[in-house]
């Protein structure tokens, strides 16, 4: 039946409306946004603090990661500026996301550690139902007030709290009930030494309010994105994230698959045509890694090659990965190996040589020649 003059739609026919009007992101343009928030598309001048809260916590599993990752966004970058806050306690080297080591900024630090920990702790729970887990938070907070080592934490768990046996567990009993950071010179450059672990002294959030600092950071830094690419990214469950998407002021889109994309208002959405210079980046770099679906940095055909699980470092074309890399050293030449995964196009030829070069320069200071092999 036909609505008469002047009067306002059935309250059903204006939902659908709206829904209509919600916009489709092309793959193109999601590319773009990637770029844009991770600092790929045009390097900036930041300290390696404020540079780690916009980027999130950045993959450190292998030491030197870190500093390749920010010498690829940075304008300006020295390691000596990275190993200077990492000593002055401004940025932790720790487990968090997906049980892998990160760089986080410290006051950053106790949000990740909680919503990281959460699915852990309920396993923990039902598994230790036995212990008193107050008492086991205070008692063994207070033996890690001093640096330990894993085979001290290990060995103190085991003969301490039953139930706990000789593998990896005592670990993660611990990482789960406290937040255990690395004492420096973990997270320097050439550091490959057993780290000492104490407790980070910050107070935890809820993990309410620990699930809403961190969605906002992931947008900020990833978005638009499913609930499936923060599940992904994160480690957590959906449920983790369920009321942080609630209290959260978001906008959403739909992919060119129909799915739904969450975003903070006003975040950056570059037209699909912007230029996107080839980059370089660092192992198990985080934009290789935030998503569910990963078709925005990595095209569906290179998906065999597992580039995520091996950790090699890939090289970006016009924002997706063409080709991995890596360095060939001799007493005076560097030589930077390029692996092409795609056909890549001769006009960003060019733009490799120059970024390559920069990279091992970056990497290796004292060589004397780099050269450029595999275009």
């Amino acid at each position: 039946m036909a609505s008469q003059p002047g009067r306002r739609a059935p309250l059903v026919l204006r939902m659908c409306d709206s829904a209509r009007r919600v916009r489709t992101l092309t793959r193109k343009e999601l590319t773009a946004a990637l770029a844009e928030r991770q600092l790929l598309r045009e390097r900036v001048r930041l300290d390696p603090v404020q540079a780690i809260r916009v980027l999130t916590p950045l993959q450190a599993q292998d030491p030197p990661a870190p500093y390749v990752a920010l010498a690829a966004r940075l304008e300006g970058f020295e390691r000596a500026r990275l190993e200077a806050a990492i000593d002055a306690g401004a940025i932790v080297k720790t487990t968090i996301m997906r049980r892998t080591l990160h760089l986080v900024a410290a006051a950053d630090y106790p949000a990740y550690h909680r919503l990281s920990t959460a699915a852990g702790m309920r396993g923990w729970r039902r598994q230790f139902a036995h212990l008193d887990e107050e008492k086991v938070v205070r008692e063994l907070g207070r033996w890690l007030g001093q640096p330990r080592t894993n085979a001290e934490i290990r060995a103190h768990l085991r003969a301490r709290f039953d139930g706990i046996e000789a593998d990896w567990r005592p670990i993660w009993f611990a990482r789960n009930v406290l937040p255990l950071v690395q004492l420096p010179p973990a997270g320097h450059w050439n550091d490959r030494r057993r780290p000492s672990f104490v407790v980070d002294p910050r107070p935890l959030p809820s993990e309410d309010e620990a699930a809403t600092h961190v969605l906002e950071r992931y947008l900020r830094a990833f978005g638009p994105a499913s609930r499936n690419d923060v599940k992904s990214w994160s480690g957590a469950a959906q449920r983790d994230f369920s009321a942080a998407i609630e209290r959260l002021d978001t906008v959403t889109y739909r992919d060119e698959k129909d799915v739904e994309l969450f975003d903070l208002p006003g975040a950056p959405l570059p037209p699909p045509g912007v230029k996107l210079p080839p980059r370089f980046l660092s192992r198990w770099d985080q934009p290789l890694l935030a998503y569910d679906d990963r078709d925005r940095i990595v095209p569906p055909e290179l998906l065999p090659l597992k580039l995520t699980h091996s950790g090699d470092q890939a090289i970006t074309v016009d924002g997706r990965v063409a080709a991995s890399w890596k360095l060939e050293r001799s007493s005076k030449t560097t030589r930077v190996r390029v692996i092409p995964h795609t056909n890549i196009p001769r006009r960003a030829h060019a733009g490799i040589r120059a970024e390559g070069k920069r990279t091992a320069r970056f990497c290796e200071p004292e060589v004397e020649r780099v050269e450029i092999a595999g275009l």
